[in-house]
């Protein structure tokens, strides 16, 4: 099956947030406190069970260096220019550093959410995505062209942060990994690309997030998941729940009743509001 993104506005935060929050942009992108706090508001805005950090995608990207506008309450940080103009510069970034700049905020934000009691879905971004931050994506497929192994050793870099930030949000106290990889899908950089490079790096993460144990769930954007599916590196299961609930409280309750990770996906994290018509929720196992 392929997944249909329909999108939402649900990262945009409405004024009325803005004026009972009193805080202000790009405030609620870079301190843990006031981040929490939209969070909280948001979460209650909207009438959810999920509290989600961060606001934007460029987290991962900011933490290795990319240079990023931080925006305002209507347009979010975004890619300002490229810190990298080749393969040969971007290999030489180095593991993330979780202990300084907005990715440590993040992660005390979550950590103050879930002590007074939030459920927190941490999102999380793939390789592609991040990297479409620090390199004109036109110099990087040009580089799996030229030097396919370079790109590889930079992706198991990239790979490595990503798992080592996902587990920590999890100590921190999250209960959802929210990962995807919009600008790895299938349908934007090709079957090819995808096979060779975009699939296995995103399966390698989650199977690296999953082999670490836990409560917790890893809950994948139904492109990725899809994705997987097709190419073989993943099958699906059915897990029944109430169809009287919405698609959020049908993930917390398998939190309440599952002791061990639970990977799910085939539907987006952001129709947690949605009510469950048909009250199915999909896990996932990874092929090897």
């Amino acid at each position: 099956m392929d997944f249909i993104c329909t999108g939402d506005d649900l990262e945009l935060i409405p004024e009325e947030v803005v004026r009972e929050t009193g805080i202000t942009f790009p405030e609620a992108h870079i301190d843990k406190n006031s981040m929490a706090t939209v969070a909280r508001a948001l979460r209650k805005h909207r009438g959810d069970v999920i509290t989600r950090v961060p606001f934007c995608v460029t987290v991962e990207a900011d933490a290795y260096g990319a240079h990023i506008k931080l925006g305002d309450a209507i347009n979010g940080p975004r890619v300002e220019s490229y810190p990298f103009t080749s393969i040969g510069e971007l290999s030489t970034i180095q593991g993330l550093d979780l202990n300084i700049g907005r990715i440590k905020e993040v992660l005390d934000a979550v950590e103050i959410l879930a002590i007074s009691g939030e459920k927190v879905a941490l999102s999380v971004e793939g390789p592609f995505t991040i990297l479409s931050s620090l390199i004109d994506p036109m110099n990087f497929y040009k580089g799996m062209r030229k030097d396919p192994q370079r790109v590889r050793e930079v992706l198991s870099v990239v790979e490595e942060g990503i798992i080592r930030y996902s587990l920590e949000g999890i100590k921190r106290g999250a209960s959802i990994i929210s990962y995807g990889d919009p600008v790895g899908a299938m349908g934007i950089i090709g079957p090819k690309v995808y096979r060779e490079y975009s699939g296995p790096s995103s399966w390698r993460i989650i199977k690296g997030i999953k082999d670490a144990g836990g409560n917790f769930i890893l809950h994948l954007c139904g492109k990725t998941s899809t994705a997987l599916e097709k190419m073989e590196r993943a099958s699906t299961y059915p897990i029944e729940t109430n169809d009287t609930v919405t698609y959020g409280r049908a993930l917390l309750e398998q939190l309440d009743m599952k002791t061990q990770t639970l990977v799910v996906g085939h539907r987006c994290i952001k129709g947690s509001l949605n009510r469950m018509v048909n009250p199915i929720l999909w896990g996932i196992e990874l092929i090897e």
